[in-house]
């Protein structure tokens, strides 16, 4: 079982200004949606070709790799 943060690292690319942004919602490959500082949201979309999530807001590029990820073993009961 893979087990994702909450939390993920969005990236300004016009300013290179990074930031530790909230997962709202995610799916692999597909969709992050991240609060900023709990006052915007972002939805960011999957790019196969750049392997990261990108959005544009307010006239700017954002990009993130997604939250980090790890895997789960369960033991038997």
């Amino acid at each position: 079982m893979i087990r994702y943060d909450d939390k993920a690292k969005i990236t300004c690319v016009d300013n290179g200004e990074e930031i530790v942004a909230e997962i709202l919602e995610f799916k692999p490959n597909a969709i992050l949606s991240v609060s900023l500082d709990r006052k915007i949201k972002l939805i960011l979309k999957y790019n196969a070709n750049a392997d990261e999530y990108q959005a544009e807001l307010y006239g700017r590029t954002f990009i993130s790799k997604g939250p980090k990820s790890s895997h789960v073993t369960q033991a038997k009961r």
